[in-house]
């Protein structure tokens, strides 16, 4: 498969979906790459989402965890 925009896009939405939103991030970066006109803004902005999604959910995770120990 070629890495062209579309299918770097369409790799990165699937990834956003199944909450793979650090792989989703690193795909829209690379797609920003490939992309001309409104679909650079487009995948930058998606990459910042889904790095800021990443960063929240691991901070959940880490929360939840810290939680699991404390409970008697």
């Amino acid at each position: 498969m070629r890495l062209t925009f579309k299918n770097l896009a369409q790799q990165a939405a699937d990834s956003e979906k199944k909450g793979f939103f650090s792989e989703a991030a690193q795909l829209w970066r690379q797609a920003g790459k490939r992309a001309t006109g409104n679909n650079i803004l487009w995948a930058e902005q998606r990459g910042d989402f889904c790095a800021g999604a990443a960063r929240r959910t691991a901070i959940i995770a880490a929360m939840e965890a810290r939680q699991a120990r404390l409970r008697p």
